[in-house]
């Protein structure tokens, strides 16, 4: 499976709206640099998982001394240093999106919020006998030790809550944090998950992709913007809009979603079952905890830039949508009751 394929498979089925970051370790000058301008690590890989951008650097490009050491730039002058990767031999860095790397990584990084790094937790776990996920984090050395460092000599995957760094000047939000995989754990990762339908449907991508026009076409009809997805209120629920991307980067369809949540799990599970015989085609539904997710594709017949710019079809496309799925959730809630 190529590289696209593996970042591809991961992100739909645990629903990241940011690409996860390829970093490979150069010890030689085989490869030129592409960055000149001095930065942050942390702040590349950010600006690689949420803008796309790429990064071939040197020590000369690093403006903070802790990735220096951590990244195997430079040994420490006055004793150890926990974590970097030693002996410091390293030349360059590669920092890229996952889905454009064709090299294979040494680390992959995700920045996610604390949501979905459970989920992927309990895969990992899954994978290694049910044992529980070790991490080591102490808010230094954040995203090039913890994340990096460590899972590349460790081998292991490891988890950081960031520090005041990269919060205060690389752009990390406050609900966000990163974890650092080897390679061969990441695409085990990967490998492992049972991609459904639904899942691909929920997947939208980061506001920054979706055109200007579309996203005033979409408030207009009562959403408002979040991170990857839209939300807004009809009636007594809170309807989500999702826009999900094709492989070659179009957004040609939306899902709207809807979740209902259940006393427990084994509650929400038996609904599930139902609802196979509840929901009329193209609804999709999946039982997730305690909820069940109830989603209406709706397919634009053309990308969402063109079909948002047809105002009133458009409009009514959408708000015929929220009307059958308002109506469908209605319908699993009052058969499923007791």
């Amino acid at each position: 499976m190529k590289y696209a394929d593996i970042s591809m498979k991961f992100r739909k089925f645990f629903e990241l709206p940011s690409s996860p970051v390829a970093i490979r370790f150069i010890n030689d000058n085989s490869e030129k640099k592409t960055s000149s301008k001095p930065m942050r690590y942390c702040e590349m890989v950010r600006r690689s998982a949420f803008y796309g951008e790429s990064f071939v650097f040197s020590v000369e490009e690093l403006t903070c001394t802790s990735a220096e050491l951590a990244l195997g730039f430079t040994e420490p002058t006055y004793g150890e240093v926990y974590p970097r990767i030693k002996p410091a031999n390293t030349k360059l860095v590669s920092v890229t999106p996952l889905e454009k790397t064709e090299k294979k990584p040494d680390v992959v990084i995700i920045a996610a919020n604390p949501r979905k790094i459970m989920r992927i937790s309990t895969i990992i776990a899954q994978l290694h006998e049910k044992q529980p996920v070790e991490v080591k984090f102490k808010g230094e050395f954040a995203v090039c030790g913890e994340c990096t460092a460590i899972p590349l000599l460790e081998k292991k995957v490891n988890l950081s809550l960031l520090c005041n760094g990269a919060r205060m000047f690389s752009g990390y939000r406050d609900d966000e944090v990163v974890m650092g995989f080897p390679f061969d754990d990441f695409e085990r990762v990967a490998q492992s998950t049972q991609e459904k339908e639904i899942t691909s449907a929920l997947c939208g991508c980061i506001m920054d992709d979706i055109p200007a026009g579309a996203v005033t076409a979409i408030e207009k009809v009562g959403f408002g913007k979040g991170t990857d997805q839209f939300f807004g209120r009809f009636g007594t629920e809170i309807v989500r809009l999702y826009t999900p991307k094709e492989k070659d980067g179009k957004i040609t369809s939306l899902t709207l979603h809807i979740p209902i949540k259940f006393k427990d799990n084994e509650t929400a599970t038996k609904a599930n079952e139902k609802a196979d015989d509840i929901l009329e085609k193209p609804m999709l539904h999946r039982v997730r905890d305690n909820w069940v997710d109830i989603a209406l594709p709706l397919d634009l017949g053309e990308t969402l830039n063109r079909a948002s710019m047809r105002g009133e079809k458009f409009d009514a496309l959408v708000r015929n949508g929220i009307d059958t799925i308002l109506g469908e959730a209605e319908k699993v809630k009052r058969k499923t009751a007791g």
